[in-house]
């Protein structure tokens, strides 16, 4: 009596192994793409903040600026050069920006409000700065 496999067990035994691996892999892909925007919507929205912050506490306007292109955005003191341009993880770009990029002020407030659209292959958020400079983001079904 023979005991182990025959080739026709082994090749569809490591079918279904291979076939099984490859949707883990696509799985995995798409979790790492969504994870990726998800990160970006958080970069921007702290970076957004620290801004606000930083406006109320020197008593001064930080402005935004954006390379929508690029995926890159830099918030500078008003009068200033820009000093670090921020990079969005990889496969993240601006898909919209605003056509007058919001500032904010000494007060907390900024202005005007506007929302800005990240992308990737996994899909949209919206990032939405109001008028009283709350910053938050958003998913876009």
């Amino acid at each position: 009596m023979d005991r182990g496999f025959n080739l026709l067990e082994l090749i569809v035994g490591c079918g279904i192994v291979a076939s099984l691996s490859a949707m883990g892999f696509f799985a995995l892909q798409e979790m790492s793409q969504q994870q990726a925007l998800y990160s970006a919507g958080d970069f921007v929205q702290s970076a957004l903040s620290k801004a606000r912050f930083q406006a109320v506490a020197k008593n001064l306007a930080v402005e935004l600026r954006v390379h929508p292109n690029k995926g890159e955005f830099t918030l500078i003191e008003k009068g200033d050069s820009p000093q670090l341009w921020r990079t969005l993880p990889e496969g993240v770009v601006f898909s919209r920006v605003p056509t007058r990029l919001p500032t904010f002020h000494s007060r907390g407030y900024a202005s005007p409000s506007g929302t800005f659209i990240l992308q990737n292959p996994s899909g949209q958020i919206r990032v939405i700065i109001s008028v009283s400079g709350r910053v938050r983001w958003e998913r876009i079904e």
